[in-house]
């Protein structure tokens, strides 16, 4: 497995700190297209009222907020690097009790072994650093039987197509790097509920399985 690099985290936690003020805007620049897809995951994660769910790389809180609707007896974990983006999340999640805020690197989650029923990171994988890590820690803290769930920016070579310029603008932003997950994810047995590839990103909903299962069951979403 690739080892986690701890000066490129630092970087990418300087980064942020500077820029938290502005990473609303990112969504803006995609036209709505992940907010679209923190809401379709989400409807297909099939979360139970009483879950208890990470939010991993959880920043400005925009995906702390729909999971805390949803577990209206449960509780949601975010947890980020970066301090600034958690200030900018407190204030926009006040009053949501059901939600902890936790500055930690995910390469190294300070959480207890099958703590969570729920994993949720989007946009998120393709800013860490060493993604196949962060993956291996979000098994790590998954019950059997939870759910996982991520949208993320692909690594691409699309470099001339308007497609492929805007990842590398979006890349140079946000220090994007990109992830490959699915091949991980099949690795370590885990049955793929729901997958889509389109084109410079891919979104993936798998169950952490006892026993690798025998054939992966995919839908598009």
């Amino acid at each position: 497995m690739v080892a986690a690099d701890y000066e490129e985290i630092r970087k990418t936690w300087r980064h942020y700190n500077r820029l938290a003020f502005l990473y609303d805007l990112d969504d803006v620049l995609w036209l709505g297209i992940k907010q679209y897809y923190r809401k379709r995951l989400l409807s297909l994660t099939g979360l139970g009222r009483d879950a208890r769910v990470l939010d991993i790389s959880t920043g400005t809180g925009r995906n702390a907020k729909l999971l805390s609707r949803y577990v209206e007896d449960g509780c949601v974990v975010g947890l980020d690097v970066s301090r600034a983006t958690l200030r900018i999340n407190a204030m926009r999640n006040r009053g949501q009790h059901r939600l902890s805020l936790v500055q930690g690197m995910a390469q190294r989650m300070p959480f207890a072994d099958g703590a969570f029923d729920a994993v949720f990171c989007t946009y998120g994988m393709d800013t860490v650093d060493a993604p196949e890590v962060v993956l291996a820690e979000a098994l790590r803290v998954l019950k059997v039987g939870g759910t996982m769930s991520f949208v993320h920016l692909k690594r691409t070579k699309r470099y001339l197509d308007p497609m492929g310029l805007f990842s590398r603008f979006y890349s140079w932003a946000w220090r994007a790097r990109g992830a490959d997950l699915l091949p991980h994810i099949l690795e370590r047995g885990c049955e793929v509920l729901f997958y889509r590839d389109f084109q410079i990103a891919e979104a993936v909903v798998a169950r952490k399985t006892a026993q690798p299962p025998k054939a992966a069951n995919k839908r598009n979403l």
